[in-house]
């Protein structure tokens, strides 16, 4: 297998021969446990701090919260993308309530957030309305496509285990 541009990247920032993340793999383990905590509160805390902002300070605020958002994004996104291409299967099997609490936290402040960018860069329109209800016309498809796909994948896992038997 050809090692991608992105898993050299990986393999270099992991430094799996040198000792940045410890000398041996509990410490790795360690520094790879706390790192994955920092970037879901980091995850968590820099867009909903950029939600108060937008809605606080207002539109001198808005353009630069928007663009720090939409850099924050590119590592999500490249964290997503590696995993994927690692053939890590991210379809939840079961939504309990801390998948759900997570997920809200990680999703709204966007939403928000935009509602609010709109209201104040906008402010003689209501494009902010527009927004809004295409955001809980968004959430209800989102919920809709993730109930069926939770549902195929407990599915084919029953299917597979009826196979094993």
């Amino acid at each position: 297998m050809t090692a991608t541009l992105m898993d050299r990247f990986v393999r270099w920032n992991l430094d799996f021969d040198g000792d940045l993340y410890g000398r041996d793999e509990r410490e790795r383990l360690r520094w790879y446990e706390a790192t994955t905590t920092a970037f879901q509160l980091q995850a968590i805390i820099v867009p909903w701090a950029a939600t108060a902002l937008v809605w606080t300070v207002g539109e001198p605020a808005a353009w630069p919260l928007l663009i720090l958002l939409a850099v924050f994004l590119v590592p999500i996104a490249f964290c997503s993308a590696y995993v994927q291409s690692r053939r890590v299967d991210t379809t939840p099997r079961v939504w309990s309530r801390k998948r759900l609490v997570i997920s809200t936290l990680l999703g709204a402040p966007y939403v928000v957030f935009g509602i609010g960018f709109l209201y104040h860069v906008y402010p003689e329109s209501d494009v902010w309305r527009s927004a809004l209800i295409g955001s809980l016309i968004g959430l209800a498809a989102g919920v809709v496509i993730q109930g069926v796909q939770t549902y195929r994948i407990r599915r084919r896992d029953a299917l597979l285990v009826g196979d094993e038997d």
